[in-house]
């Protein structure tokens, strides 16, 4: 596949769970406000933070093909989303805390449960199709991986929904409690997302994009490449899923210039060809000079040609 075919396919698997989030948080906040419900507003609100995850996860897609005034903008922008985020989870956990002082006199309405039950459904349908097209297109696994906090907070306010409409058949109304008591911890879970998220974008710039195992896997594959004596450096930057490698390799200094520049072409096309993250590789190439015996992963029988 392309590496343009690549965007295009990640661009809208992101769109795709984007918009499936954004329904799910306008249908949950409906229903939270029409059936009385603080822990599916509350499970509304978490949504909402998982759309504002998948819209930081769309930008950085779009991010890499953008200048860099424009990248600025909406990273501006998901630092805005994410501290409107931590507004709107103190806010409903107040409102939560608040109820439960008051004490809740009435439990929310049957719908409330339907549709926990079938956001449940719809966000799992959609993290199975996110998740199959990150593995088709070579995407990171940490990077689409998921915190499935989504679940627990759906299993929450299903927990509380159900528990105090319970309450109203077995006429215990002690246990109406448990609908706005489901919110507040609902709550903690959005502010922790906001947070995550204000984290992630601000640290962005300034994370390495390799960890130690990648960069070591990278490493052993490049030094096996015929014509690679050493890897002397080896950088990541971030674009959008995938990673552009920064590269110099030294080889024997007494091949051609035309012989070194097309082992850093093998080189781009092997890391780019056996990593499906790695979309690009700039490969510079210097001369090794310690000294005589070069090292070099030739067989004997090639060293000859090699050298001369």
């Amino acid at each position: 596949m392309k590496m343009e075919q690549r965007y295009a396919s990640a661009e809208r698997s992101a769109l795709v769970s984007l918009l499936g989030l954004l329904g799910l948080t306008v249908a949950k906040g409906a229903a939270g406000w029409l059936t009385g419900s603080k822990a599916l507003l509350a499970d509304a609100c978490h949504s909402a933070a998982d759309c504002a995850g998948s819209l930081t996860s769309f930008m950085g897609i779009r991010n890499s093909k953008q200048s860099e005034a424009k990248k600025q903008t909406e990273s501006a922008i998901a630092i805005v989303l994410s501290a409107f985020l931590l507004v709107a989870g103190i806010e409903i956990g107040v409102s939560s805390v608040r109820s439960m002082a008051a004490g809740a006199d009435q439990p929310p309405e049957w719908g409330s449960v339907i549709v926990i039950v079938a956001g449940i459904g719809a966000r799992e349908a959609l993290a199975r199709y996110k998740r199959s097209k990150d593995i088709q297109l070579g995407i990171r696994a940490e990077r689409s991986g998921e915190s499935r906090s989504d679940i627990f907070a759906s299993i929450t306010a299903l927990v509380g929904t159900t528990g105090a409409i319970a309450g109203d058949l077995l006429d215990i109304p002690i246990l109406y409690v448990m609908d706005p008591a489901a919110g507040i911890v609902i709550a903690a879970f959005v502010l922790r997302m906001g947070y995550q998220l204000i984290t992630t974008v601000l640290q962005s710039t300034g994370r390495s994009a390799l960890n130690e195992i990648d960069a070591q896997t990278l490493l052993e594959s490049m030094q096996r490449i015929d014509g690679v004596v050493a890897v002397e450096e080896l950088r990541a930057r971030e674009q959008g899923h995938y990673l552009v490698l920064d590269v110099v390799i030294r080889v024997n200094p007494r091949i051609s210039v035309t012989e070194g520049q097309e082992i850093a072409l093998r080189v781009k096309r092997h890391l780019t060809k056996r990593f499906l993250h790695i979309c690009d590789a700039c490969v510079q190439v210097q001369p090794y000079d310690p000294g005589f015996p070069y090292k070099s992963n030739h067989h004997e029988e090639e060293l000859p040609s090699f050298i001369q």
